[in-house]
C-alpha cells in the first residue's frame, strides 16, 4: 500500500518529534502492509518546511531505515495550506514545496481550518493550467465542508481529488466526521485514502480504510483508489 499523507518526517513540524519515533512509525506502518509513504510536513505560516529541508530529512530517514532493514519508502512531499492564492502562487514560482512523489502532477493542498477561502477554485485552476491535480486533504474534518457540501462539489466539478483519512472512517476524528467520509466512500467520491499520521498514537493505519471501502463500496472502488495512489508515485524519480 502508498500512503501520500503522513508526518513521518523526524523535527520539522507537529509529526515525529525524533528519528526514534520515525523509525517507530515506520515499523508500524510496514506491519499495516504500507511499502510506500509520501512524506507530507507542512507548508502553512506556522510550519513552513520548504523543499529542500524535506528532500534532505527523507534522505536521512531513508537511510536510517535501509540501515535497520525496515524495507519501506519514503519519497518527498508536502501538505500545502492555502493561507492566501498569493502564498501559493510565490512558492509555486520559487519552487520552495514538493508536490507529492516530486511528481509536478499531483499536489496535496488544504484550507485553512479558520474558514473557506472562496478563492480556492481560481488556484485550483491554476495549478490545473500546468497540469496538476490538486488533492484536497481530509475535507471530512472542515465543518465547511460538512455544512455546506456545495463547496466539496464544485472543487470535484473542476477536477479535485479528495483524500479521506483513516481516522475519520473509523471514528477517530469524531461522530460528523465519520458520517461525512463514509458519505463520500458510498458517492465514490473518496478518491485517495491516508494515514496523516503524526505519532506512534495517530499511526498508519492504511489497512482499515481498504477494509472499511470494500465493505462498503466493494473490492472495486477499492482497486480504484489504489490505482490512484500509483499513478501519484509512478513518476517519482526516487523509485
Amino acid at each position: 500500500m502508498i500512503d501520500i499523507h503522513c508526518h513521518i518526517l523526524p523535527g520539522v513540524d507537529d509529526g515525529a518529534i525524533d528519528m526514534a519515533m520515525a523509525v517507530g512509525m515506520a515499523r508500524l506502518a510496514h506491519e499495516d502492509g504500507i511499502r510506500t509513504i509520501v512524506a507530507t510536513p507542512h507548508f502553512n505560516s506556522v510550519f513552513l518546511v520548504e523543499s529542500g529541508t524535506v528532500r534532505a530529512k527523507v534522505s536521512e530517514l531513508q537511510a536510517e531505515l535501509d540501515r535497520l532493514n525496515i524495507p519501506l519508502a519514503i519519497l518527498p512531499g508536502n501538505e500545502l495550506r492555502l493561507e492566501r492564492p498569493q502564498f501559493i502562487y510565490e512558492a509555486l514560482k520559487e519552487k520552495r514545496f514538493c508536490y507529492l512523489a516530486d511528481n509536478p502532477g499531483y499536489v496535496l493542498m488544504e484550507q485553512s481550518w479558520e474558514g473557506y477561502n472562496e478563492e480556492t477554485p481560481d488556484v485550483v485552476e491554476r495549478l490545473r493550467a500546468q497540469g496538476t491535480t490538486v488533492i484536497l486533504p481530509h475535507p471530512e474534518r472542515h465543518i465547511f465542508f460538512r455544512q455546506q457540501p456545495e463547496l466539496l462539489e464544485e472543487l470535484l466539478g473542476i477536477g479535485v481529488w479528495t483524500q479521506v483519512s483513516v481516522d475519520s472512517l473509523i471514528g477517530n476524528n469524531g461522530a460528523e466526521a465519520e458520517a461525512f467520509a463514509l458519505s463520500l466512500v458510498d458517492q465514490g467520491q473518496a478518491h485517495t485514502l491516508a494515514t496523516d499520521a503524526h505519532n506512534l498514537r495517530r499511526k498508519p493505519n492504511l489497512s482499515l480504510g481498504y477494509k472499511l471501502v470494500e465493505e462498503r463500496a466493494g473490492a472495486d472502488a477499492a482497486k480504484q483508489i489504489r490505482d490512484r495512489m500509483e499513478l501519484i508515485v509512478a513518476s517519482s524519480i526516487y523509485k
